[in-house]
């Protein structure tokens, strides 16, 4: 009887951690991805993320809104980004990481109302509002660890144009960014 109690653990162990550490390509087992995002070109907030084949896509929105200006936190700070992602080469390293390197192109939305201190009061007091456009490219890579938690790290130019900015050489900037994002892959 003991014997046979052992045999069981033994293939009910055997059942449930086989598959964890089994080798498949995780993204194309589980092409999609939640998560958060934090980059000016990929976008600040909850991310969605997509590959079919070596092409990929993801889009990020975020928002925040502070009335009372607690701190100095900006009024109202909004964006939204999106980037195509080409494959140039993925594998699996050992049976519970897998990586793959990419290029990615981007467009980026964001207005904010800033929050400023009265030189006088020294209250928070209302700014202006502040909006930008911005488009790039550059490089990424995403390690997958046990073919769902996924973590990226990108590298980025990017061109922010800025319509409401009096003076034509204060409209536009070009910035060398990181991002970093850390998803659930899934599907």
């Amino acid at each position: 009887m003991k014997k046979k109690v052992m045999l069981l653990s033994c293939v009910l162990i055997f059942v449930l951690l086989v598959p964890a550490f089994a080798a498949s390509d995780p993204f194309s087992t589980f092409p999609e991805a939640l998560g958060v995002q934090v980059g000016r070109l990929a976008g600040i907030g909850l991310s969605y993320q997509k590959w079919n084949g070596d092409d990929g896509y993801q889009v990020a929105v975020g928002a925040m809104y502070h009335p009372l200006m607690n701190d100095g936190h900006d009024i109202l700070n909004y964006n939204i980004g999106f980037e195509y992602m080409r494959s140039m080469y993925s594998d699996d390293f050992a049976k519970w990481l897998s990586g793959r390197l990419y290029l990615i192109a981007g467009l980026n939305h964001r207005g904010y109302k800033e929050t400023v201190v009265n030189p006088v009061s020294y209250d928070y007091e209302a700014g202006d509002f502040h909006l930008e456009f911005g488009a790039g490219g550059g490089i990424g890579v995403e390690a997958v660890f046990f073919e769902h938690f996924a973590i990226a790290t990108e590298m980025a130019y990017v061109l922010y144009y800025s319509p409401l900015e009096l003076a034509l050489q204060d409209r536009f900037i070009l910035d060398l960014i990181p991002q970093v994002s850390v998803r659930y892959r899934f599907n």
